[in-house]
């Protein structure tokens, strides 16, 4: 800084003492360099896992090269690692959750965000954003033994009897089968598409709607002709989103789809996918160098997968959704008629091709097996009845009855987008219930202070886990809470347009990489080379899944702190780096602290990377160097294992985690949505 004053016609120049070196400048400058090491350490962290990834596989990618990718036989004793079943399992379980999802998914934003007013509209969205905060593990607790008895009771009978001529449906079905995997899958991705399906909706200007409306047109006309086609690349990105989270979902599936590495048309089979390979086998990898680097190879195969699915949906998001500087526009605009172009024919295509050929296959198969008798079967008899009505309404189309029946379709069409969006919330209630109802047998005080028993006595509880749970996400707070915050305040006060553009879309990437990847990633880098699981290793690897949520939260709330903070603070004298410090940073605290809860209890309920790291014990580790249990591992060890006792405790485990995560989850979100709604 200069200060000039005048002497005798000329200039002089005094300069001010420079602060650069004084405590408090020392203080910014550690306060700016910190935000901006901690922001590249996250820009770094997808790089890291790749290259670390790819390096600790190089044995099998030399030895097999890709035949690992095209192999059908996965035999460990002699050495022969062959993927596809596993890929195949991977692509088929996750189609098969989008199949039911989407539906379900959009519809229930269509209702959300078109038909239902807002006083009803919150509260469902609201429960529905609760199902994202449920653990995997519960979630394959309630399959295992709620959902696939269900399916082998009542549906995959009837589906086996009505279209078992097609072999995607041939019997006999499976107690634990890819329809399972599908519907858990359907479960877990239905709050990603719904979430951001309705907030791609709500920026489809009001005026087009209104506009059509006054034309005419009923709501059911203005949701299909208007809305939907200005959305509809946004969906897409967030159908591509559910996509990447059902591919690398791993506690969930392993527990439902039968695990059994075969390559079988019908979804009644049981089946294998890429995240319950890792899950299942990485135990008897710890000593065998080929077997690991196979299930490295495994892991950076899904790495690739997801990152770049993830990615592009999060492009497309940023696409349709961020607003730009006007030099910006010509150059989004032409990206955005090319996305909306690809839209508008390439998802039509897809999902008329893959119906129609749904369907060809249904008739061939029902007609080579029953004759004539296979043309009034319930497929064949849907699709007739289905054309028919079609005719008919297109007769009766500029007719006396044309407006009675489009005001009878829109009332009918709203109808089914409510019994959709219902239909979520009664999987919650249902989740919720069959959770009380088994965990609260199960509660008693030994739980929390006495220690697991051997297999086959009763009692004992599971005191270790407990702690051993507060261990790790207390060790992945201190780690991750640093890295996150001080990302975000660089993100939004101290990054170039460029840069922190960079470092928030890499967030949104990290934020899709399963966990499972996280976990293979922190085993070989955190494990392998001190040769011992422990409790420091699955906390930086639950530190890892907290980052993006943490810095991603923290840059929303900071930029929700009026500009005229930060201004008034830099009037008064201060540098930009004290008035973030004691001005903005203060301001934003509820909000900020409200994404620090959503983090710690998203971590809470992580089973796959305390596999690889933490491993479990059942006695009390003496320090965080040794192994240590959490609750979700015991859940997954006693919901699978035979005895009845354990089963009881999985349960009462699972509602114990279950509320904590909740009420946290639940107390943020709330926060969350009044600190939005004041600002």
């Amino acid at each position: 800084m200069e200060n000039f004053t005048a002497v005798a016609g000329k200039r002089r120049v005094f300069a001010r003492p420079s602060k650069r070196f004084t405590l408090e400048g020392l203080k910014d400058m550690a306060f700016e360099r910190s935000a901006l090491l901690f922001a590249l350490i996250v820009l770094s962290l997808i790089v890291w896992i790749g290259v670390k990834l790819y390096l600790d596989c190089q044995l099998t990618r030399e030895r097999y090269g890709f035949s690992m990718l095209t192999g059908t036989v996965w035999d460990v004793p002699h050495e022969v690692y062959g993927a596809l079943p596993y890929i195949f399992g991977t692509v088929v379980s996750s189609v098969l959750a989008l199949v039911i999802a989407v539906p379900l998914g959009v519809g229930a934003a269509l209702f959300l965000s078109e038909v239902a007013p807002r006083k009803l509209a919150t509260p469902i969205a609201y429960v529905i954003e609760l199902l994202a905060a449920i653990p995997s593990v519960i979630f394959g607790l309630c399959g295992f033994l709620v959902l696939c008895p269900f399916l082998q009771a009542h549906v995959s009978p009837w589906i086996a009897a009505n279209l078992g001529a097609n072999p995607i449906f041939a019997g006999p079905p499976f107690l634990t089968n890819m329809l399972a995997a599908g519907v858990i899958l359907a479960i877990m991705v239905l709050p990603v598409i719904t979430s951001i399906s309705r907030e791609v909706l709500r920026t489809v200007p009001t005026l087009q709607r209104e506009g059509s409306m006054a034309l005419g047109a009923t709501k059911w006309e203005t949701i299909w002709r208007i809305v939907l086609p200005e959305a509809k690349a946004g969906i897409v990105g967030a159908v591509i989103l559910g996509l990447g989270r059902a591919l690398g979902e791993t506690m969930a599936v392993v527990m439902v789809v039968g695990n059994t590495p075969k390559i079988v048309a019908s979804i009644l089979q049981s089946g294998y996918t890429m995240p319950a390979l890792l899950a299942n086998e990485f135990n008897e990898a710890f000593n065998d160098e080929v077997h690991r680097s196979a299930l490295l190879e495994i892991a950076l195969i899904l790495f690739v997968v997801t990152v770049l699915v993830n990615a592009f949906a999060r492009l497309v998001l940023l696409l349709t959704q961020r607003p730009t500087q006007p030099e910006d526009d010509d150059r989004k605009g032409r990206v955005l008629k090319g996305l909306r172009s690809l839209a508008d024919k390439g998802a039509p295509f897809v999902f008329g091709g893959f119906t129609a050929l749904l369907l060809g296959v249904q008739f061939f198969v029902d007609i080579k097996a029953y004759g004539v008798a296979g043309l009034f079967r319930p497929v064949e008899l849907a699709t007739f009845l289905a054309v028919l009505a079609s005719l008919v309404v297109s007769r009766i189309k500029g007719t006396l009855l044309g407006s009675k029946w489009r005001r009878f379709s829109s009332i009918v069409m709203q109808s089914v987008l409510a019994l959709l969006a219902f239909g979520a919330c009664f999987v919650l209630g249902a989740l919720l219930f069959y959770v009380i109802a088994r965990g609260a047998k199960g509660l008693n005080l030994n739980l929390f202070t006495e220690l697991p028993r051997p297999a086959g006595i009763p009692g004992g509880g599971i005191k270790n886990a407990i702690l051993g749970t507060f261990t790790v996400v207390g060790i992945a707070s201190v780690i991750g809470i640093p890295l996150g915050l001080l990302g975000g305040v660089y993100v939004a006060h101290f990054g170039s347009k460029r840069l922190g553009s960079t470092v928030r879309f890499s967030a949104d990437v990290l934020n899709g990489i399963p966990s499972v990847v996280i976990g293979l990633f922190a085993y070989a880098a955190f494990v392998l080379p001190v040769k011992h699981f422990s409790a420091w290793a699955g906390g930086a690897a639950l530190a890892i899944i907290m980052v993006p949520t943490i810095l991603r939260t923290t840059e929303e709330m900071l930029r929700l702190v009026p500009n005229t903070y930060l201004e008034g603070a830099l009037a008064l004298g201060a540098t930009r780096a004290q008035a973030i410090r004691s001005v903005v940073i203060p301001a934003a605290k509820s909000g900020i602290v409200t994404g620090l809860m959503l983090a710690i209890a998203r971590v809470s309920g992580e089973t796959a990377p305390l596999l690889f790291t933490a491993f479990g014990s059942d006695q009390m580790a003496k320090s965080p160097a040794e192994a240590v249990s959490a609750l979700t591992l015991k859940i997954y060890q006693y919901a699978i294992s035979p005895y009845n006792d354990w089963v009881d405790q999985a349960w009462a485990g699972a509602l114990v985690l279950m509320v904590i995560i909740l009420v946290i989850s639940s107390v943020a979100r709330f926060a969350v949505r009044n600190r939005f709604a004041a600002s």
